[in-house]
């Protein structure tokens, strides 16, 4: 499925110089191809562009005092594989290694304090798919979307009392009632047509039947109009960007674009403050 993705980051360094992280680029993996990328950066500095050990694509950059601003567009070809109707428990004595670190507990996704709840409303479907599946629907019938009502110290724990948050909150909840399952499961940032404010989404992938899928617990969006960015244990592991230096956040703008074969494009758009 063709997607268009773009976002704006603007700045104004306010100390002698900052560093900057980014992390927006959009993934490429085997279901994800990108077809034309473009960045421009306003004053034009070096970058410094990494590919951690996850495969997330991050660029570094140094900036002096003034304004900044980073634009970033791309055109992807998404192609995900289709969830399998029904999924046997994987056997962990041949899920590789490298897998079994997403079933830990980590800073957001406290499984080891939701196995309870996690086996008593879950426990009992013995299809994989349909777990995960029934946690997402679980996880949006229960949470109330209010932004604002957490904040990045927010964890699956808190969400779990407090039942609302945003799409972080509902992924890490939904990550560690997963992993409380015997499921591993990894954080994903990304762009999402369709998605209503739009904004840089969360969601996560959920390791069944030897293979990764896609699931979006706070919108039910198909995985083919999600552009992955990064992939993580959880939010600590993925974050946008990450700022040393004194830095007053301007506007944030973020588009993302579905255009049908043969058919006329579906645009989202919208300018939303920077958290």
């Amino acid at each position: 499925m063709p997607l268009s993705v773009e976002c704006s980051l603007s700045y104004q360094v306010l100390s002698p110089a900052a560093h900057f992280t980014f992390n927006i680029l959009a993934a490429v993996d085997a279901h994800q191809r990108t077809e034309s990328e473009h960045l421009e950066l306003r004053p034009g500095v070096p970058l410094e562009h990494v590919t951690t050990s996850k495969g997330n694509r991050v660029m570094r950059a140094a900036v002096e005092a003034g304004m900044f601003e980073l634009k970033y567009a791309a055109t992807l070809d998404v192609s995900r594989p289709v969830l399998p109707i029904q999924v046997v428990a994987d056997d962990f004595g041949r899920v590789p290694l490298h897998v079994l670190t997403y079933l830990l507990p980590s800073r957001y996704c406290e499984s080891d304090r939701l196995a309870s709840q996690a086996w008593e409303l879950f426990g009992k479907i013995e299809n994989r798919a349909e777990q995960v599946r029934e946690i997402c629907r679980w996880v949006d019938e229960h949470l109330e979307y209010a932004p604002g009502a957490t904040d990045s110290r927010t964890s699956a724990w808190d969400v779990w009392q407090l039942r609302k948050g945003v799409c972080r909150d509902y992924t890490h909840l939904a990550i560690a009632l997963c992993r409380a399952l015997n499921i591993p499961a990894r954080y994903v940032s990304g762009y999402a047509a369709g998605l209503e404010p739009m904004d840089f989404h969360a969601c996560f992938e959920a390791y069944i039947g030897g293979h990764w899928y896609l699931f979006d617990p706070t919108d039910q969006l198909a995985a083919d109009r999600i552009a992955v960015i990064s992939r993580g244990r959880d939010a600590a592991n993925a974050p946008l960007t990450t700022i040393f230096g004194r830095v007053i956040n301007g506007a944030v703008k973020v588009r993302c674009e579905f255009v049908p074969v043969g058919g006329a494009p579906e645009a989202e758009s919208s300018a939303v403050p920077a958290a």
